[in-house]
């Protein structure tokens, strides 16, 4: 039996599946969010992080072992569902249109990969307001240290020479719950567009011009940057509006960094449709066919000394 226009739907949509999971497979990998989260695989809806407190320093085997179990430290990451649905008309299809629909699926793969981008970056923003694992807020200037001492991971001060340097300094010198150094080295800068091309000069401009010599005839002098190269530049569009201005330093190389993105392992992020000529309802009364990606993930607060928030309002 010969294949008609209405044949096309239930043959498209295996195709369809290969070209969603192939440009999301593509994206996902290099993906901001997964620069800079420490992404949690679960499968459970409600996830309990109670090891978030310091993992015990080494120290010189003398007697016996001394294990540190888990602290009174911890944050639980409840999952939520997100979806993204195009609806392409019956005809479209029937005039063979079908490149122009696998460019709409490709998209709908770079939405999921933008979605984790932005709630990572939103989470962020959130530091100076949202509680982390400690008892307060993500970005604080008086976090609980050991014994009566107290430590900060932020900053009132716009984005500059002298607020990076100081923020540098302050994350490589934090300590975990025991006083040891942590070992925190700062390898990312996070801005907004608004800060761009300051953040630029910043960590790539090869020489500095100093500008403040304030004497007539008196020649700036170029020096060396001493940042450039040490600190990653990762501009994100979604530092937006009030909080434009604000900058974040974060130490990536860790196992466990500043921001958890939590995904469901035994729930992948779906493609399907809704679109049989005998089975679909959308597709007899209103002759559209729908396809729609969802996905179960949520973000929280890890390490507070891997993340340094500047200019948070």
């Amino acid at each position: 039996m010969p294949l008609t226009k209405g044949d096309i739907p239930d043959l498209l949509l295996p195709g369809l599946k290969t070209e969603f999971e192939a440009a999301y497979r593509a994206q996902i990998d290099d993906s901001i969010a997964e620069q800079i989260a420490t992404v949690v695989s679960t499968t459970m809806p409600v996830q309990k992080y109670a090891w978030l407190g310091a993992t015990p320093p080494m120290r010189e085997f003398v007697d016996e072992r001394r294990p540190s179990g888990m602290t009174e430290y911890a944050v639980s990451i409840e999952d939520k569902t997100f979806e993204s649905t195009i609806a392409v008309d019956r005809k479209a299809i029937e005039d063979d249109q079908l490149d122009l629909i696998r460019l709409r699926v490709r998209d709908l793969a770079s939405r999921v990969t933008q979605h984790r981008h932005q709630i990572v970056v939103q989470a962020l923003l959130g530091g100076g307001s949202s509680t982390g694992y400690d008892g307060v807020s993500f970005f604080n200037d008086t976090h609980p240290g050991y014994g009566t001492a107290t430590y900060s991971n932020t900053t009132t001060s716009v984005l500059s020479a002298t607020s990076l340097a100081t923020a540098v300094s302050t994350m490589m010198q934090l300590p975990d719950d025991t006083g040891t150094p942590l070992g925190v080295v700062p390898d990312t800068l996070v801005v907004g567009p608004d800060s761009m091309w300051n953040a630029i000069e910043l960590v790539e401009s090869p020489v500095v011009v100093y500008k403040g010599t304030g004497t007539v005839g008196t020649s700036p002098t170029d020096y060396v940057n001493s940042f450039r190269g040490r600190l990653r530049l990762i501009v994100s569009p979604y530092i937006t509006g009030p909080q434009a201005d604000a900058w974040f330093l974060l130490d990536t190389k860790r196992p466990i960094k500043g921001v958890i993105l939590q995904q469901r392992s035994d729930v992948p992020v779906e493609f399907t449709a809704l679109e049989s000529q005998s089975g679909s309802e959308s597709a007899f009364l209103r002759d559209r066919y729908f396809y729609g990606v969802r996905a179960r993930y949520n973000v929280g607060y890890g390490l507070w000394q891997a993340a340094y928030g500047g200019k948070l309002s």
